[in-house]
């Protein structure tokens, strides 16, 4: 393994086996006992089994830490009492109904001698539905004849039934109860839960009001349910959600009418939000310097939720004019039709070029968190590389499949996506210039809420290759590219790669890999440290880690209440010398955007 690989994996490997140890002290009893570090009224639980005492400790410890009414005692007689009314709590909740708590003050010092007794256990367990419906099978619940009587079971149970009768049946109401009753000459507990009555019935008709401007029949497709089908209550939150996230509503109201006839009828009420906004945006590279953004966007342009988008970029680097004209649930729910088009003129230190380009994407949702897309583009060119002019007519078709399982596009923290995109290019002036592009995106987050800093895992990695052509004839704007804020940070954009007189050829093929460790400190701060390697190769084979380039840096992240706003310095870790690879890199880069870099 190269030395520098080695470095930057002992780096991490450190700093998550500190981040693990910080997390174990936070938990170790006698560094809490010490009133060195200001607890507040120390305080010594004794009982039959350490384990039990462990327990205890660590519930009076955090309800201490969060209950409000604590931050008001002043006095240890009234911290005595407090930590009695939690002991004696827990106590019942777990089915030591004969414990018993004594409680001395010593030395400023609290002292709990728990002599808990014997456990309650379930002796009967029942389970009453109207005459009319069956019960679930009392062997499916979590909570069972002959085990202890825990009041987290007996929630759990009561869940359990509850969920059974939503999932089964068609109640207008599903209420649940339980009676839970002890007898402490034998010490044994009766569970019985009791399922109210409840008509049976159906999604009745529909009524929407209060819209001005939308077409109620647009709004029926993020509907989840039908007339005339089973009636469930949770399809009436799931058809909130599904109708504020068009971006459409500032309020959805739903009222259910009284049954009638074996149906519930539905009233709608909605408030619409302005379906226009102004957008602007800045970035700045310390390699290609600042970016200005500004839009404008129509999201309800023919009153069926159609979104015009406009936008205008600028940069050192770059000018773009772009719109795009989406029609959501085109022809069937689910199925997207985006009509683009875009100006743009580039100077990077490979190539220069103009190009203006127009295209159509098909897109459908499938099988949950899965979509695809097919289209096609048409674009006109011309590159100037090395002093040469090229004018190019390219006609492509991209397609693409995608798996999105995370919980948010622009800051992750839980789950993965995968992203394959395959797109065969020809040239409409010279045909026998035909190339494929294909190129594949995985990444994956793992997060720890409980640990301090919530410290996220986020890992990423991307290959891709050029088929059919050899790199001098594809167009220098479609080859591959690495480095960069968007790729590998730490050195300048698009210059990790085999270079010519110090510019990148680009590549037939690349790699790159990423690892983050994101960490919140707050409400609205917190940091990244980050590895990231890669490389564009001339060939259409990627190495895979073989001659990678990697950068690593530490960043600055504050969350706002649509995206993180980021700022990562980085360095790299193979950095070049102009006398022996032909390019100088800096030792530091600086980079401002929205939202975390993957």
């Amino acid at each position: 393994m190269p030395d520098f690989i080695f470095r930057a994996h002992r780096f991490f490997f450190a700093l998550l086996l500190l981040l693990a140890v910080v997390n174990i002290e936070r938990s170790w009893a006698a560094l809490d006992d010490l009133p060195l570090i200001g607890e507040k009224f120390p305080f010594t639980i004794t009982a039959s089994s350490k384990s039990l005492a462990k327990s205890l400790e660590d519930v009076v410890k955090q309800q201490r830490k969060e209950s409000p009414s604590y931050e008001d005692v002043d006095r240890i007689r009234r911290a005595g009492r407090f930590d009695r009314d939690i002991i004696l709590r827990w106590l019942r909740s777990e089915g030591y109904f004969a414990s018993t708590l004594t409680t001395r003050i010593e030395n400023n010092r609290i002292y709990h001698q728990v002599v808990e007794g014997p456990r309650y256990v379930i002796e009967e367990l029942k389970i009453e539905f109207p005459p009319d419906v069956s019960p679930p099978p009392l062997e499916s619940l979590p909570i069972q004849k002959g085990k202890p009587l825990r009041a987290e079971d007996v929630l759990a149970g009561q869940n359990a039934v509850r969920d059974f009768a939503t999932e089964q049946y068609c109640f207008f109401e599903v209420n649940v109860t339980y009676d839970a009753e002890v007898n402490h000459s034998s010490r044994k507990a009766f569970v019985t839960y009791i399922l109210a009555a409840s008509p049976q019935v159906k999604f009745g008709e529909m009524e929407l009001n209060g819209l001005s401007s939308i077409e109620p029949d647009y709004l029926r497709h993020y509907v989840t349910f039908k007339p005339g089908e089973c009636f469930k209550r949770r399809e009436i939150e799931l058809t909130r959600l599904e109708l504020l996230q068009t971006n459409l509503l500032s309020r959805v109201d739903i009222h259910l009418g009284e049954p009638s006839d074996g149906t519930v009828p539905i009233t709608f009420e909605f408030a619409e939000r302005n379906h226009r906004t102004l957008k602007a945006g800045v970035s700045y590279d310390s390699n290609i310097g600042p970016g200005v953004t500004l839009g404008w966007e129509h999201r309800n342009l023919f009153h069926r939720g159609e979104k015009l988008d406009t936008q205008a970029k600028v940069s050192e680097i770059k000018r773009e004019i772009k719109g795009e004209l989406t029609l959501p649930h085109f022809y069937r729910k689910g199925q997207t039709l985006v009509l683009h088009s875009n100006l743009t003129h580039e100077i990077p230190d490979a190539y220069e070029s103009t190009a203006g380009e127009v295209g159509i994407l098909l897109s459908r949702e499938l099988k949950q968190n899965w979509s695809a897309s097919v289209g096609s583009t048409l674009e006109f060119s011309r590159m100037i590389e090395n002093e040469q002019k090229n004018d190019f007519a390219l006609l492509s078709f991209p397609l693409g499949l995608d798996f999105i399982r995370t919980n948010d596009l622009l800051d992750p923290r839980y789950g993965w996506a995968l992203g394959i995109q395959t797109r065969p290019f020809v040239d409409l002036y010279n045909t026998g210039t035909r190339f494929v592009k294909t190129t594949i995106v995985a990444s994956a987050y793992l997060t720890e809420s409980d640990w301090w800093g919530q410290p996220t895992l986020a890992l990423r990695a991307a290959s891709g290759t050029i088929s059919g052509e050899a790199l001098d004839a594809v167009p220098a704007a479609h080859r591959y590219y690495v480095g960069g804020g968007g790729s590998v940070r730490g050195y300048a954009y698009q210059s990790v790669g085999s270079l010519t007189e110090g510019e990148p050829d680009g590549g037939l093929s690349f790699g790159e890999t990423a690892v983050e460790l994101r960490l919140r400190f707050g409400g609205n701060w917190g940091m990244v440290l980050f590895v990231d390697g890669g490389y564009a190769y001339p060939s259409k084979s990627p190495g895979f880690a073989e001659d990678f380039l990697w950068g690593a840096g530490i960043g600055a992240r504050y969350f706002t209440s649509f995206a993180p706003i980021r700022l990562d310095l980085a360095t790299p870790l193979n950095k070049r010398r102009q006398d022996k690879d032909g390019v100088e890199d800096d030792s530091l880069q600086l980079y401002i955007s929205i939202g975390q870099a993957f």
